[in-house]
């Protein structure tokens, strides 16, 4: 019998993460199973499989099995093409004999697996061996992992401009066929880009070239376009891999710049200036007119930033300075494409420069609202780079010079070398007669000590600047002047003593000047000493103290002793000083003294005193070192602020530790241990109390701890231990040490007899004015059996539902109640009083008698007022008309409505409605679009009837005439207005909501004056067909402008502006507006009134 056993790898198809370096991802699945062919042997004893991905030279096993094993995946990142799989499997069968040694086998060894890119699973079927079968199926694929980026000069970019291109780059490595590019500009609705653009690594777009059309690209400004790279599978053709989205927003490109004419400098200086001519492609797209005029309205282009920069720096720290441009670019560069000689502040070497330019492209967009969106400006086009060249500044350099080597020679010598500038060069020295240079440099010799000053100039007459200043090149030849001299003899710094005992960081400080310094390796002085120990130490000096006289050696870490000072010149002079060196007394704490704490936080202070706490006091004495001392005090492991003072106070316990510090920072450190006293404790015994001896009761406090001796006070003045003749009730006494430190206990006498309620529960009443209430009592203590008796608030003596032993009254009404408790110990009753409370009366806001017009109905919503209740509705028939919280009725008649509450309360309401034979019309006019802070205009439609308009708390009422009203509402939103009309004793009102928004079309001016100056606007007829007038009256003269818009902000006619009076008339007929929906504006002064219009035709 075949014995065959399969291991299957199932695979699933995973959107797997991987990092930018990965190339591709292998997907598969593995089968691995061995049988034998004999079937009186066929048990195979011994598998192996391994699997390994082979990856440049790199070896990964992601199988390695030495027994059964099941569902095993195939998912690995490669980042290179140069990859393949590398199986190894075997199998043994049992031997005969119960062994697997010597069995018969067979193996797979080092079996190599090409791997296809974006093709279909591939199944690689291995069957191998004779006596043992060996089956491996391996099924796989590889699939790109693609990236894309849209960057320029390594920065991300976000635009598509409409007609310059933009790169879009993927990442390489991959064929050629593999990369294929599509585009979406909502959703997915990929689509591919032109076959041009297809089957490259990189390629670079417009709008124009994606969506094949000018006039579709700007369509598209302010819109999102979406790319991405893809590979397609070569048996379905569908995408098999698909790389991140790059999201480009379509906008205007600016006007290409070219830099013309540049005039570059003739000197080098810190004001160099070049002139040059700034040419653009074209002029900015937009109306100038338009601009001039409004430029909150204007659509087309503006330029924000204009400026040059040095080229690769930022405009920040790059930027330099211009004359010679227009104050408003834009404006200008409307009119003209060109600007010349504009004056570059230029630096002082040969630089590239380039322009860095913002600006914005506004527009309408779908809504017909103006919007806007940043210019492309980034391709090189745009940058103009240009160069302006500057000749390198004039410089001299000293070559060599030689100095006197004695006072009075002439045998100094200047060699200077030139270099910048435009030769010939020419020199004068000392204000004499200009010579001109053969060559760049000139040779001076047999020259006197002194200065000597040269003033160099080139063919354009440049000179030598330093810091922009005309600077001559000065050389001095020196000689000695003077013997070696310490200039800071007997000073302060000269010699410094050793700061501490032992310490060892003594100095000597020498300032010298004079004698023949040394040349040689800059070194310019020898300094030695040597001390009477025999310790030697040497210093050749190299740099000068620019702050006093000379040069300075300092020998530090000197021990206490007489040290040899010598200092030797180039020439071998000497000088030869005999310093000694002093040292202090060891510094060393003497004492540290203490106050201890005069009580211990445990006690239990009855005045809340908690500084007795806390006032312990330290005090360090030292001595030695080098005065004045200060002083740190730390606590150990426990938080304290660090304080400075030769005296600590308000200490807590704790270890503590000082360092003192002398003049030198010189420490000694020492540490005390600060205690509480034992805390104070206080027992209280007391004696106890019968009713036939009311005053014998006795109390004894017994103190123990703290610091005695102690003092006792009680609260009836007594100051002894112990106290006699008391009465029941509650005794305090406060026991004190000889520290301050108190604590207080009490005492309470009561005879061990009296009788006490524990607990109360009292049960209110459940529904207004019921009998449901409950008092029930938990009792303790009393002698014998304890009769309870009930009153009420009349001192009635209650006897019914009394229960548990008369601890227990049920059926009580809402009020006050006593209860007196007796037991057998000939004690006075002890009585207590007690209150059952009950809910308010609910009241049910339905008025009883109600009048209701021809053809209207009365509503009722009780659902607010009534939460979770039960509802019927009834008429006088007691017939159930609703069981609902609202109820609304049309016909007269009795009604009565009965509502019963969570708790089964019930409340009942009866109403009478009579009919009136009357009509009541109640109906308005508004507009549904207003805006705040502008006067909205309400129209009463209601005739013959008392009206009364029904606004919110924040809405203004500016007047309210002949039914109709005019209102400003204070914020944008939603207002609900209404208006109630009142007929024969009907009422109804009618609510319309509005919506209130800031003036964003431009009809208007914001009214911040908030006059109101319009007394009357209206339009008849309305609604009309296109044919209307206009009457204005205003409260006093002004001109007035009339607009009408559409609800997308529309102009529907042109706007219609009158010189200023006070009444107007304006016939208006325009039989081309469509019909629909208009608002008519009407603009006086700084007040502003809208009116809803309705067009039919």
């Amino acid at each position: 019998m075949k014995n065959l056993y399969y291991i299957f790898l199932a695979f699933y198809l995973l959107q797997l993460s991987y990092s930018q370096d990965n190339m591709y991802t292998i997907q598969g699945k593995v089968s691995f199973g061995a049988y034998s062919e004999n079937t009186w042997n066929g048990h195979i004893c011994d598998h192996f499989c391994s699997l390994k991905i082979i990856e440049g030279g790199r070896s990964k096993e992601i199988i390695r099995e030495e027994d059964e094993f099941t569902d095993r995946h195939i998912i690995e990142n490669v980042k290179s093409r140069d990859f393949y799989l590398l199986l190894n499997a075997s199998a043994e069968r049992e031997n005969g004999f119960g062994g697997c040694r010597w069995g018969a086998s067979t193996d797979i060894e080092n079996r190599r697996i090409d791997i296809e890119e974006i093709a279909r699973y591939k199944t690689v079927p291995i069957l191998e061996g004779d006596a043992v079968k060996v089956k491996v199926d391996i099924t796989w694929r590889a699939d790109p992992i693609h990236t894309i980026t849209s960057k320029i000069n390594n920065k991300s970019n976000s635009f598509l401009p409409i007609d310059v291109k933009v790169p879009l780059i993927a990442k390489e490595g991959f064929d050629s066929d593999l990369y294929r590019y599509e585009y979406a500009t909502q959703g997915n609705n990929w689509r591919p880009l032109p076959e041009k653009f297809q089957k490259k690594q990189r390629i670079d777009v417009s709008a124009e070239d994606v969506l094949e059309s000018k006039a579709r690209a700007e369509e598209m400004i302010g819109k999102h376009i979406y790319f991405r790279v893809v590979s397609y599978d070569k048996d379905t053709g569908l995408v098999c891999s698909s790389s991140n989205n790059v999201d480009l927003t379509v906008t205007q490109a600016a006007p290409l710049i070219t830099i013309k004419n540049v005039q570059s400098p003739l000197c080098n200086s810190n004001g160099t200036t070049a002139t040059v001519t700034i040419q653009l492609s074209r002029k900015l797209l937009g109306s100038l007119e338009q601009y001039r005029k409004n430029r909150d309205a204007y659509l087309g282009e503006v330029f924000n930033v204009f400026s040059f920069i040095k080229e690769g720096w930022s405009k920040t720290g790059g930027a330099i300075g211009i004359d010679g441009l227009p104050r408003d670019l834009t404006e200008y560069f409307l009119q003209h494409d060109r600007i010349d000689n504009v004056v570059l502040r230029t630096a002082s070497v040969t630089t590239n420069y380039e322009i860095d330019i913002m600006g914005y492209f506004y527009y309408l967009n779908n809504n017909g609202q103006r919007d806007s969106i940043q210019l492309y400006t980034d391709d090189a086009q745009h940058k103009g780079r240009f160069t302006v060249a500057v000749p390198e500044p004039l410089n001299s350099s000293l070559y060599y010079k030689y100095d006197n080597q004695c006072f009075g020679e002439s045998m100094g010598m200047i060699i200077l070398g030139f270099s910048g500038g435009t030769p010939p060069y020419k020199y004068i020295k000392n204000g004499e007669e200009s010579v001109l240079v053969d060559g760049n440099s000139i040779y001076l010799s047999n020259l006197p000590s002194g200065t000597y000053t040269f003033t160099i100039t080139d063919k354009n007459d440049c000179q030598i600047l330093k810091n922009g200043v005309v600077s001559p090149v000065v050389v001095k030849i020196g000689g000695p002047v003077k013997p070696i001299t310490i200039v800071n003899e007997g000073e302060a710094d000269f010699v410094k003593h050793v700061s501490g005992y032992k310490r060892g960081d003594g100095s000597i400080t020498t300032i010298i000047t004079g004698g023949t310094p040394k040349k040689n390796d800059l070194l310019e002085y020898t300094v030695k000493i040597e001390s009477d120990k025999g310790i030697k130490k040497e210093i050749s000096l190299y740099e000068t103290d620019s702050s006093i006289r000379g040069f300075k050696s300092t020998f530090e870490y000197l021990d206490a002793g007489t040290y040899t000072l010598t200092i030797i010149d180039d020439n071998g002079c000497t000088l030869t000083k005999k310093i000694t060196i002093t040292e202090p007394d060891e510094l060393i704490i003497n004492s540290i003294e203490a106050t201890p704490i005069s009580c211990n936080p445990r006690n239990s202070d009855p005045n809340n005193n908690s500084s007795i706490n806390s006032n312990g006091t330290l005090t360090v004495n030292a001595k030695g070192g080098v005065p004045t001392y200060r002083y740190v005090w730390k606590r150990f492991n426990k938080p304290y602020t660090e304080t400075r003072n030769k005296t600590i106070t308000d200490l807590v316990d704790g270890i503590y530790q000082v360092e003192v510090i002398d003049a030198n920072e010189n420490k000694a450190v020492g540490t005390y241990t600060l205690t509480y006293p034992d805390p104070l404790y206080l027992k209280v015994t007391k004696s106890e109390m019968t009713c036939s001896a009311p005053n014998g009761g006795q109390a004894t406090a017994i103190a123990s701890g703290g610091t005695p001796p102690y003092i006792y006070l009680w609260n009836t003045g007594h100051t002894d231990a112990h106290i006699t003749g008391l009465s029941a009730g509650k005794y305090f006494v406060t026991v004190s040490d000889s520290r301050g430190c108190s604590v207080q206990e009490k005492v309470v006498l009561s005879y061990p007899e009296e009788v006490e309620v524990v607990s109360t529960i009292i049960t209110p009443v459940t529904c207004y004015e019921g009998n449901d209430g409950k008092i029930a009592l938990t009792l303790s203590g009393g002698k014998g059996t304890i009769n309870v008796s009930w009153y009420d608030a009349q001192g009635n003596l209650l006897s019914q539902r009394i229960t548990n032993g008369g601890k227990t009254i049920n059926g009580l009404k809402a009020g006050k109640y006593k209860a007196v408790f007796r037991d057998q110990s000939g004690c006075p009753a002890l009585e207590q009083f007690y209150e059952v409370l009950q809910p308010e009366k609910t009241v049910i806001n339905i008025p009883s008698q109600i009048t209701i017009c021809q053809g209207d109905s009365r509503s009722f919503d009780l659902s607010t007022a009534f939460p979770s209740a039960t509802f019927r509705w009834t008429d006088s028939t007691g017939s159930l008309l609703s069981t609902e919280p609202t109820f609304t009725v049309s016909t007269k008649g009795n009604y009565k409505v009965e509502i019963t509450d969570q708790k089964g309360c019930k409340e009942v309401a009866t109403f009478e409605v009579s009919q009136s034979d009357k009509i009541l019309e109640v109906d308005f006019l508004a507009a549904t679009n207003s805006y705040y802070n502008y006067t909205v205009k309400l129209v009463s439609l209601s005739h013959s009837i008392t009206t009364q308009w029904v606004l919110p708390r924040e809405v203004t009422l500016i007047k309210e005439e002949n039914g109709g009203a005019e209102v400003r509402f204070p914020n944008e939103g939603t207002y609900t207005i209404g208006l109630k009309g009142f007929l024969d004793g009907c009422e109804k009102t009618v609510y319309k909501t509005l919506w209130v928004e800031k003036d964003r079309l431009g009809i208007g001016k914001e009214n911040t004056s908030k006059e109101v100056l319009i007394d009357d606007f209206g339009i008849f007829s309305n609604p009309n067909n296109g044919t209307f007038r206009i009457k204005v009256n205003l409260k006093r003269a002004s001109a007035i402008k009339v607009y009408c818009i559409d609800i997308l902000g529309r102009e529907a006619f042109p706007a219609i502006e009158q010189p200023e009076g006070t009444t107007f008339d304006i016939p208006i007929e325009n039989r081309r507006i469509s019909a629909g929906q208009y608002l008519v504006i009407l603009e006086a002064g700084g007040d502003v009134m809208v009116q809803k219009m309705i067009v039919n035709h």
